[in-house]
């Protein structure tokens, strides 16, 4: 996602300074960008450290996979910030793209606070695909400065933006609406597609029937075809969205709301990934119900 990101910023012109726990992945998106032979004036460089883009960059995106990891790299990042302003860069501001919970991206502003740096939380809808397109949802929430600075750019790597309210939780909350619903219609579809072989159906003809029907989205067309041909190649993995299950069900608990279609299918996904799919498509949660389930691997 990150990498995707970054090759749509160089190509609209900018100066993008690239930086990744796997140094290796920063140095596929420079090739990446050469190799494309741009010319629009952007660059992309690989750095070091997060210390080096907080002392370089003007407005920064992080884009990781759970709170944790948000976490640490934006104290890394914070760690780089009186160099920065000892060398004169004003580092205006750091926008979150991760999917974590409320008091995750709460702990983050607060940390750019003090640091006199400006915060936004925008989680993003969408997979690898829509980002190599430009085509994200940014769901973003916490300062309006924050927002109108990254604005120009969320518009570069996405199609649509909302901004949802003035904290970091707003955004958060807002994106998990959109994972509980994605998570159980995608379940949904697994359950009915593994019944529908189960019955000795013509998957292929429920598959159509179900897209030229109310029900029908391109969400369920497209997940249901990989299911049909079993390819589970990763648009947006089964952990994550998992884990994105997860989060909703400790905000449930947190506001005492019962969620049991959610809790049921987060089930399903644990069982997806006990059966080695963690990193496969999370249409493969149709390997959860399939007959002889226990025996296939990805």
């Amino acid at each position: 996602m990150g990498a995707r990101m970054a090759l749509e910023l160089a190509r609209s012109g900018a100066s993008v300074r690239v930086w990744n726990r796997s140094r290796e992945k920063a140095e596929d998106v420079r090739r990446a960008f050469v190799a494309e032979k741009c010319a629009v004036g952007g660059d992309v460089s690989v750095v070091d450290a997060p210390e080096d883009v907080a002392r370089m960059s003007e407005v920064t995106f992080a884009m990781l996979a759970d709170p944790h990891a948000a976490k640490e790299v934006a104290k890394s990042f914070a760690g780089g910030l009186s160099e920065a302003r000892e060398s004169g860069t004003r580092t205006r501001t750091y926008v979150d793209c991760s999917t974590v919970d409320g008091a995750a991206g709460e702990e983050t502003s607060a940390l750019m606070s003090r640091h006199g740096v400006d915060f936004l939380a925008a989680p993003v809808s969408g997979g690898w695909r829509e980002a190599a397109k430009g085509e994200l949802l940014f769901i973003c929430g916490g300062e309006r400065r924050a927002f109108d600075a990254a604005a120009p750019l969320l518009d570069v790597m996405g199609s649509r933006k909302w901004f949802v309210g003035d904290t970091p939780t707003h955004a958060a909350r807002a994106k998990l609406m959109l994972q509980i619903m994605m998570g159980n219609v995608v379940a949904a579809l697994g359950e009915m597609h593994g019944l529908s072989e189960r019955c000795g159906l013509d998957t292929d003809a429920v598959l159509d029937m179900l897209s030229h029907s109310a029900m029908g989205s391109p969400l369920t067309t497209a997940k249901g075809k990989l299911m049909r041909s079993r390819d589970f190649s990763p648009n947006f993995q089964v952990y994550l969205q998992q884990k994105d299950l997860r989060l909703a069900l400790e905000l449930g608990d947190e506001l005492e709301y019962a969620m049991p279609i959610s809790a049921a299918t987060n089930q399903q996904y644990l069982r997806a990934k006990s059966l080695g799919y963690a990193n496969s498509d999370f249409a493969a949660i149709a390997a959860a119900y399939a007959t002889d389930s226990a025996s296939e691997s990805p």
